[in-house]
């Protein structure tokens, strides 16, 4: 046991809250304060601190004070920015297990929607209001996981800790450099902080008088600061996502094929030709013979002929089927290839001969993140993912090598920027017949930051791109639809739309929008987006 404790004690580098080697953070008045934000151009918010069930924390006392408690609440009257802030209401005992002093703590690590603090670092920013006579002090640990998989007490931290900013009754914005954090606790031998393997963060309060006490603070607005300016150009979108349902019975589709080249929109990518998700018994074009089928509507069959009169291009989405069922099971995977054999056979004795086939697209989705269940980030179902996207290309190409096959998966942010772009490489090395990648940007979810969040997720999965021989694309999304906090499904503005086209288009010109139903005329930012080429045209 004697060797058990020494070998515990040697982890933790930094000893008590009242180490402050770092120094004090900067405030936003302070001279160091003002230099950090006067260098910063781009931020990323890691917390609101709005909502309480919108991201899962672990609150409670530290492993050595097993009678002090801590709760938060939401206080919407009192905030620094947003709706509101977290109330954070603590009890210590003045008792603990060790000479160390007993601390609460609100932690959170990182899954899907990741930031990586490694873009463009300057440091991170956090607004606290405390109270009259607060000595307590407040310490700030950056988790770090190199595995990004190690158990909770397998992590190492780094830690700025701060003696006084708990006693000030105003909302005061504390400017931490990355530079000012310390090794405080080392379980994989880990010595420098590495930003991009940071997992998520820890806000303590540690009892610094060893005397039993009440205290309430309130914390709000975690930022990321960088030094990013993106250099913003003006761009286009290249085509547009239909994702078909019945209400397009009788649509007028010469009016729509039109008003998309006005638009300089020539190309449509029909998301899928049949099924979707649970809804597979159905068919979009006429005259299938696919034994699943239950329900036969004409609409590609009018879209082809409306396109070929307009001098339009469509793009053919296959099966519109998911991937429930266990990921790295082969069968699952056999089964969609079989179904999406039928209906290219189909698709291309019916609608190939037109002028206006212009390709093929994969409909079912996939993405790089975590969940459930790690999804496909690991092997086999990384491999076996990869191996039905070449088969299905493989098939398409089979019909005609020149009509180019185009997938589109989502940008969950599952692993750090450059996990991320290693992971979309090692698909790509065993999918030759893919020709174009279009990467849902989920800036529709409310779990993106456009300007910092995309330009380095973009710039690592764009290189993996070029490594392989895939055409880099971004299918942006023009609508609004997030479950927390509740943003019903709308349309959104130019005003929302142009920052996330014009961040694309620093990247690629292989530039679509999901959908006709949000982009539209009269409907969301289509006719600004008219008015926005017409004035990029005359400059």
């Amino acid at each position: 046991m004697k060797h058990l404790f020494i070998a515990l004690l040697s982890t933790y580098i930094v000893g008590a809250c009242t180490s402050t080697s770092s120094g004090p953070a900067p405030d936003s008045s302070s001279s160091a304060g003002k230099e950090i934000l006067d260098r910063t151009k781009a931020t990323k918010l890691l917390n609101t601190f709005d909502e309480e069930a919108c991201n899962v924390y672990q609150i409670e006392a530290g492993e050595n004070a097993p009678s002090a408690t801590l709760s938060k609440s939401v206080d919407p009257a009192d905030k620094a920015e947003g709706e509101g802030s977290f109330s954070l209401k603590y009890q210590f005992s003045g008792k603990t297990l060790s000479q160390a002093p007993e601390y609460v703590l609100l932690e959170e690590v990182w899954a899907d929607y990741r930031p990586d603090l490694s873009f463009h670092p300057l440091g991170i920013s956090l607004w606290i209001k405390g109270e009259n006579g607060n000595t307590d002090c407040l310490r700030i640990q950056l988790i770090q996981d190199k595995t990004l998989t190690a158990p909770r007490n397998q992590r190492t931290l780094f830690a700025y800790t701060h003696p006084t900013p708990l006693n000030n009754t105003e909302w005061q914005r504390l400017v931490i450099p990355y530079s000012a954090f310390r090794l405080y606790k080392n379980t994989q031998g880990e010595e420098t902080l590495e930003l991009a393997r940071v997992t998520g963060y820890r806000i303590e309060i540690v009892n610094t008088s060893g005397k039993a006490h009440t205290g309430n603070v309130k914390i709000d607005a975690l930022e990321q600061l960088t030094s990013y300016q993106p250099e913003y150009t003006p761009a286009r979108f290249s085509s547009l996502f239909i994702q078909l349902n019945s209400v397009y019975e009788g649509e007028n589709w010469d009016a729509a094929f039109k008003a998309c080249k006005e638009a300089d929109i020539n190309t449509w990518i029909i998301q899928y030709s049949q099924g979707f998700g649970y809804e597979n018994e159905v068919s979009w074009y006429s005259g299938t013979q696919a034994p699943w089928n239950k329900t036969q509507y004409s609409l590609i069959d009018s879209m082809v002929t409306a396109a070929e009169r307009q001098d339009f291009k469509l793009i053919f989405g296959l099966f519109g089927g998911d991937y429930t069922g266990d990921k790295n099971d082969a069968a699952l995977y056999e089964d969609l290839y079989r179904k999406n054999q039928w209906v290219i056979d189909e698709i291309y004795e019916k609608f190939a001969s037109s002028p206006c086939f212009a390709g093929w697209y994969i409909t079912e989705e996939f993405h790089d993140g975590s969940y459930p269940d790690g999804c496909w980030q690991n092997n086999p179902a990384r491999d076996l993912l990869a191996d039905y996207l070449q088969k299905v290309a493989a098939y398409c190409k089979t019909k005609s090598p020149k009509y180019p096959v185009q997938i589109a998966p989502a940008l969950f942010r599952g692993k750090p920027a450059d996990l991320c772009g290693e992971w979309f490489k090692a698909i790509f090395r065993k999918t030759p017949d893919i020709d174009v990648l279009y990467l849902q940007d989920i800036g529709g979810r409310c779990l993106v930051d456009i300007d910092v969040d995309l330009p380095n997720y973009f710039a690592q999965i764009k290189k993996a791109c070029d490594e392989t021989g895939v055409e880099f694309g971004v299918d942006i999304e023009s609508f609004k639809n997030c479950w927390c906090p509740d943003v019903p499904y709308r349309a959104k503005s130019w005003d929302e739309l142009q920052e996330q086209l014009e961040v694309a288009g620093m990247f690629t010109q292989h530039i679509t929008n999901f959908s006709w139903a949000t982009f539209r005329p009269g409907t969301g930012a289509f006719d600004e987006y008219k008015s926005y080429l017409k004035n990029k045209q005359q400059k």
